[in-house]
């Protein structure tokens, strides 16, 4: 004979499973509360700044900014470089600030494409290592913005003409040709060539996109050197990659007023299933374009046929 405790556990088990059925076969209406104040950004909405990520690369990210405008945007840009916990919360997980804790931007002024930003000398703080990228950082994060080509950038009044460490001597005005996370494979120092290509990185949580400066003495045409190096199957960044398949092939290319034409066979597409290009792979292909040719628009061909346009504000 069962005792009562037992049957009493039967009996629940027994209810919870008939409402169990009830909810299953008569579905309850469930009402679900929406946060009134979550914001969704647009991507025309966010502006182009400069990280460090894990491995150190200054990396392109995107972030949505307050200011209107382009010297209060300027402005603003900077401050999200700046170490310190005043925009800490804005920052993407595994990435970080370069310019050292506590510098503070004394001035900043615009003169037709070319802007002066005045530091503090806590500017200087750098480590030797990061020097290069900290420079890296500014430039690319100021000429992010289409108005702005150059960027001259002062310490407490004085131009910055060398950097603090390795006494490098700096251009006055400064701009991209001064490179970005500078990758040296030189045997001489004349006739030294510069291509910055575009890889994806990426980590558990992010995938975004990493240029880097090929320094070297070949002279071989830059738009074979950054198709090259993105279908390599062998990169040497341990975190850097490209989606690019090692059977595409550049058959020719054309500049014209301003438009690079890209002609491809069909080993550019995503399979032989569809005639789809990878996003991953118009983005870098095309920025890398446009980080070394005097052109704003690159179109892809396949096969003579015009697939895709690119621009910067794709």
């Amino acid at each position: 004979m069962l005792k009562k405790t037992s049957l009493r556990k039967i009996a629940v088990t027994t209810s919870a499973l008939l409402v169990t059925l009830l909810i299953y076969l008569f579905p309850v209406k469930t009402n679900i509360n929406i946060d009134e104040h979550t914001t969704y950004v647009e991507e025309d909405n966010l502006s182009v700044v400069y990280l460090l990520d894990k491995s150190n690369y200054v990396s392109e990210i995107k972030l949505a900014l307050k200011s209107e405008s382009l010297e209060e945007k300027l402005k603003e840009k900077l401050s999200l470089l700046i170490k310190g916990k005043e925009n800490e919360d804005k920052i993407p997980k595994n990435f970080k600030q370069i310019i050292p804790e506590n510098t503070k931007v004394l001035s900043l002024t615009i003169n037709e494409d070319t802007v002066t930003v005045d530091f503090s000398k806590e500017l200087l703080s750098i480590s030797s290592f990061l020097e290069e990228k900290l420079i890296s950082s500014i430039i690319y994060t100021l000429t992010s913005e289409e108005q702005i080509k150059k960027v001259v950038i002062k310490v407490e009044g004085e131009i910055l003409s060398r950097l603090p460490y390795s006494h490098k001597l700096l251009d006055t005005p400064l701009d991209r040709s001064f490179g970005i996370n500078n990758d040296y494979d030189i045997n001489s120092l004349y006739n030294l060539t510069k291509t910055t290509i575009y890889y994806v990185g990426s980590d558990e949580d992010n995938t975004y996109y990493v240029p880097v400066t090929k320094v070297n003495n070949d002279n071989t045409e830059k738009i074979t050197v950054i198709v090259n190096e993105l279908k390599s199957s062998l990169l040497y960044q341990s975190n850097l990659s490209s989606y690019l398949s090692t059977d595409a092939e550049l058959k020719k290319y054309e500049e014209l007023e301003g438009v690079m034409s890209l002609y491809f066979n069909d080993k550019i597409f995503d399979s032989i299933y569809n005639e789809n290009i990878l996003e991953e792979v118009v983005y870098t292909i095309g920025m890398s374009v446009l980080e070394n040719y005097d052109v704003s628009k690159v179109l892809f061909y396949v096969d003579d046929k015009e697939v895709l346009e690119f621009t910067i504000n794709d």
